[in-house]
């Protein structure tokens, strides 16, 4: 009886294995339009960025995807004065030179106090309503997002980090990635 069992067990392995190797070989010879539709799409992007809205220099309104194709950092704060902003700013500002090679965009949402950054040279862009991106994003006091040219939400955290951990996050964004992949 148990030498059956066993007897069948390996016949059904073997049929799988047989019907999977064989299925390959067909959708080889004669792939469906999905097939074809499949191999031919730009891989979606993983993880979107929530939209947030600003009004430009001109007055018109401005959406993330406005600015798709370049890099964006996005920094939260309660207020101009915090500590942990204050800090990222600074590191940000070590490195503006090389971020602005890349085309990087900075925003900041202000979710307590608005103001005026001092000391630093990057052109910040101050979100209009803070709190909706800091929902959006689930953001306490601090935190700061790096998007990728493509729209993918490419890193966020709660900490300060270190202005050549922004360059190394667009260097190796999630479109660079996939495009090394298809290499």
């Amino acid at each position: 009886m148990k030498l059956g069992r066993v007897a069948v067990l390996v016949v059904c392995l073997f049929a799988g294995m047989v019907r999977a190797q064989a299925a390959p070989a067909q959708e080889q010879a004669s792939p469906s339009p999905k097939a074809k539709q499949r191999k031919t799409a730009v891989p979606n992007v993983p993880r979107p960025a929530p939209e947030f809205l600003w009004a430009s220099v001109n007055g018109k309104v401005k959406r993330l995807k406005d600015v798709q194709g370049q890099p964006v950092v996005l920094i939260f704060a309660t207020d101009p004065n915090q500590k942990e902003f204050k800090k990222q700013v600074k590191n940000i500002t070590k490195l503006y030179k090389a971020l602005a090679e890349r085309k990087a965009l900075f925003f900041v949402a202000f979710t307590r106090e608005t103001g005026v950054i001092t000391g630093s040279d990057v052109p910040f862009v101050v979100l209009p309503d803070p709190g909706s991106a800091a929902d959006a994003y689930r953001v306490g006091d601090f935190g700061i997002a790096v998007i990728g040219p493509d729209g993918n939400l490419d890193y966020a955290t709660d900490r300060i980090i270190p202005g050549i951990k922004i360059i190394n996050v667009m260097d190796n964004s999630y479109a660079i990635q996939s495009q090394e992949r298809r290499e």
